[in-house]
């Protein structure tokens, strides 16, 4: 029964793909119907935007794990707080 099953759920998918890339709706096939709404409601901007992000996003994971790993961590604190935490310490001594 599982086989038989498979086999239906397959030949279904395969024929929506046929359909899909030959049937005519309106003169066109449904996948040409699909690429004019995609490129008349995308932005292309903001698909280039969001892809910048990532490919930045990849470059700076890339660049901290490339950092050789004797390298001290960057300091990320300022000069006004490593003065204040040092008061606080000096008062606690």
């Amino acid at each position: 029964m599982g086989a038989l099953k498979f086999i239906v759920w397959t030949a279904c998918a395969v024929g929506l793909g046929i359909f899909l890339a030959t049937g005519k709706v309106d003169g066109r096939t449904p996948l040409d119907h699909m690429e004019r709404a995609w490129k008349r409601g995308v932005n292309s901007s903001a698909v280039d935007r969001v892809k910048d992000g990532l490919e930045d996003a990849y470059e700076d994971a890339k660049d901290a794990v490339a950092r050789p790993t004797n390298a001290p961590p960057r300091e990320r604190i300022s000069d006004e707080d490593r003065a204040a935490v040092n008061r606080i310490i000096a008062q606690k001594k």
